[in-house]
């Protein structure tokens, strides 16, 4: 039984590391850190430009077919038209002082050694806008199932310097007021069942110990998710209205580690 607990422990070791498998003929886990996505597939401004004008493609991670969700909307309103969009994309913006939704691609982050934005010093991260409502992580096959390991996370630009300094639209932060920001990660089967599901704070100032608004990457153990077919991401605010959520809806990830199997 000893034995056992031991193996276990190191085969999540090498997971979480990246190290060759625990048992002979047994495949790695994937690190999907986004770095080596095509042009298309990212953000081309600290705004997004091309977010608006159908030109996006969505990122899909060759070696799983992992598929983030992204979704472009044109609308006609009496005349007007217009178009909107939300899901995942993928971004190099780390502008941490511009406030407002024409700095919606940033991340509130930037690396003291490589001056960019991703988890690490790396680049290219994630930027997910759930519109209030909830984006997705999916396999393009409907039949695979895989565990999610770990995640980093943080906060968008636009979102840190709205709790930070409150906006038109949204109030700041405040201990008095006891505010929070949760992420919740839902993983749901192939049969459509959920899994299980995974919060996290990315901004807390529930008690004076809180630690407030989150400025960095800040890792996620998903593993309690189980075996998924998909995976979701809502956000929840304390600032909520009878219009819904006034926290502006964005959040960041880098670096999933995600694998066939778990050995216990």
């Amino acid at each position: 039984m000893k034995y056992k607990i031991i193996l276990g422990t190191l085969c999540l070791s090498a997971l979480l590391v990246q190290c060759t498998p625990c048992r002979p003929g047994e495949p790695e886990p994937f690190v999907i850190t986004f770095e080596q996505a095509d042009a298309t597939s990212l953000a081309n401004s600290a705004y997004g430009d091309n977010l608006y004008d159908g030109s996006y493609v969505p990122y899909e991670h060759a070696e799983t077919g992992l598929t983030f969700e992204y979704n472009f909307t044109s609308q006609n309103y009496d005349g007007y038209e217009f178009t909107t969009w939300d899901g995942t994309v993928l971004s190099q913006q780390n502008d941490t002082e511009a406030s407002g939704y024409l700095n919606q691609c940033s991340v509130y982050y930037q690396d003291s050694k490589t001056g960019k934005g991703g988890h690490e010093g790396s680049a290219t991260f994630a930027l997910v806008y759930t519109a209030g409502g909830e984006s997705s992580a999916y396999f393009k096959d409907p039949t695979t199932e895989m565990i999610f390991h770990t995640v980093f996370v943080a906060n968008s630009t636009y979102t840190a310097l709205a709790m930070l300094q409150g906006d038109s639209f949204s109030k700041a932060f405040s201990y008095e007021d006891k505010d929070w920001f949760k992420l919740t990660f839902t993983g749901y089967g192939k049969e459509g069942q959920t899994t299980g599901t995974v919060e996290c704070y990315l901004a807390d100032f529930r008690t004076p110990s809180s630690p407030g608004v989150v400025t960095s990457w800040q890792k996620v153990d998903l593993i309690q998710l189980g075996r998924v077919n998909k995976i979701t991401f809502s956000l929840e605010s304390s600032d909520t209205g009878s219009w819904g959520m006034n926290t502006p809806a964005y959040f960041c990830m880098d670096n999933f580690i995600i694998s066939e199997f778990f050995v216990l």
